[in-house]
């Protein structure tokens, strides 16, 4: 049986009793004072269909203590014990034995209570102290903080399972599971997760050619009102990209862009010869080498510094690190401006009987449209259309030729839908039929409620 993992609330009235008794290996659990409330009785009345009170009715709300129950408590499963030390912080204890009643007269109580009893040991550090858990430690997963919004006294939490055991084994391995996260270094974390994202997704989808055409879209954001032209390939001579700007005054700078990938160490000098070809051929005023390698050596700086002096150019070295950040930052916004576009034109478009095309609003879309790799070779024969239904409700229609399409239909279908949900978040995607018989065009209607 696969271990289960739960959640225990218990009466904060009395955390150091119930501390000491953990400890103890008993766990013990409050609504249990007389003998009636045995678990095993109320078990046996509920078997032969007898009503319970009301008394015992709350009292069997802890019927998952009893380890005959489906979802009962078992040797093994894992309980997280929320604000048992003090407010904010956890215990985790491992289940070892089953249940036995046995009621007690807690400190400053006038009779017994806390009978029911599961045997269960905390989760210790390696010098033998209970593992203390600090809601907003850095090893805490931020699902397990969310959970404990839950007001019920005891709850599964089986899909967060992972993140339990990776808790336990901070614990038994003796890590920092007490000191709250401060809050600069958990953004720090998530930026850092977000890079980290980042990069797999450029090293996953960007290969050879491809990461030009990512450093393509870059630039045009960088270097926003002027064009970057392509120039990589056979007859690259010297540059992969060339970005033309002008100044306040409106004179023209070209920028040769060098698109290297590598790993570790930037030490190749013929990233400096094509950039010094690019001078020669196409008269730039700046060179820019952009590379996946995480640093660059000191010999290739040195280098690099040498030929500035040389051409008398500014040479500009964009390691990983940067790039990523680059990209995150510019086309992060760039997506942002698009979907703010195209959220305003939605709502001033007017309203119309049927799907038309050439509006703004679908010329918005297949701008973005031509951005999606599985388009390359079939969007000159892609139409877009949009409806607005009134109410906030529009209709966004993307129709391509099947007999294009071949056998990848559905993935392309997939990444329209999910440009469009990138463009509108709140929008509800439905998948079209072709549009009639004997036509063939692949439909994928999108319906978008704003708000």
């Amino acid at each position: 049986m696969p271990r289960r993992y739960l959640v225990l609330r218990t009466d904060r009235t009395q955390r150091a009793f119930l501390t000491r008794e953990l400890e103890q290996s008993r766990l013990r659990q409050g609504f249990g004072w007389r003998r009636e409330h045995d678990l095993r009785l109320l078990c046996e009345q509920v078997r032969a269909g007898k009503k319970l009170t009301e008394e015992e009715a709350s009292v069997w709300r802890n019927r998952r203590l009893l380890d005959t129950e489906p979802d009962g408590l078992r040797p093994g499963n894992v309980i997280i014990l929320p604000n048992l030390l003090e407010p904010g912080r956890w215990i985790l204890a491992r289940v070892k034995g089953g249940y036995e009643y046995a009621p007690v007269v807690a400190p400053g109580r006038e009779g017994p209570d806390y009978g029911h009893i599961v045997a269960a040991d905390p989760i210790r550090t390696p010098n033998g102290k209970v593992g203390a858990v600090e809601a907003e430690n850095t090893h805490v997963d931020a699902a397990l903080r969310a959970t404990m919004r839950n007001p019920s006294r005891m709850w599964s939490i089986d899909a967060l399972g992972s993140a339990v055991e990776a808790l336990v084994h901070a614990i038994e391995s003796g890590k920092d599971t007490w000191t709250p996260d401060p809050e600069t270094q958990k953004a720090d974390g998530f930026f850092t997760a977000v890079r980290d994202s980042a990069w797999k997704h450029i090293q996953t989808k960007y290969k050879g050619p491809e990461l030009a055409q990512l450093v393509h879209q870059l630039f045009t954001c960088i270097y926003e009102g002027g064009r970057v032209e392509h120039w990589g390939g056979a007859g690259e001579r010297g540059t992969d990209l060339i970005v033309y700007t002008r100044d306040p005054l409106g004179l023209e700078y070209k920028v040769a862009v060098q698109i290297k990938q590598n790993d570790g160490f930037q030490d190749d000098e013929r990233a400096l010869g094509q950039i010094e070809q690019a001078k020669a051929l196409h008269k730039i005023d700046a060179g820019v080498l952009v590379t996946t390698a995480e640093v660059t050596s000191g010999a290739f700086e040195e280098k690099c510094a040498a030929l500035e002096g040389k051409l008398g150019i500014d040479i500009r070295v964009i390691a990983r690190g940067e790039l990523i950040e680059l990209v995150m930052k510019y086309l992060g916004k760039a997506r942002m401006v698009v979907r703010e576009a195209l959220i305003d034109l939605l709502r001033a478009s007017a309203p119309s009987a049927e799907p038309r095309e050439h509006t703004a609003v679908t010329d918005r879309v297949y701008d973005e449209l031509q951005r999606l790799p599985e388009l390359e070779r079939q969007i000159a024969g892609t139409k877009v259309a949009h409806q607005n239904r009134g109410s906030g409700v529009h209709l966004l229609r993307v129709e391509l030729p099947q007999e294009m399409l071949g056998a990848v239909v559905e993935p392309i279908a997939q990444s329209i839908v999910s440009c469009l949900r990138r463009m509108v978040p709140n929008a509800k995607c439905q998948r079209g039929k072709p549009s009639g018989p004997g036509t063939k065009w692949l439909v994928v209607d999108t319906i978008v409620e704003l708000g």
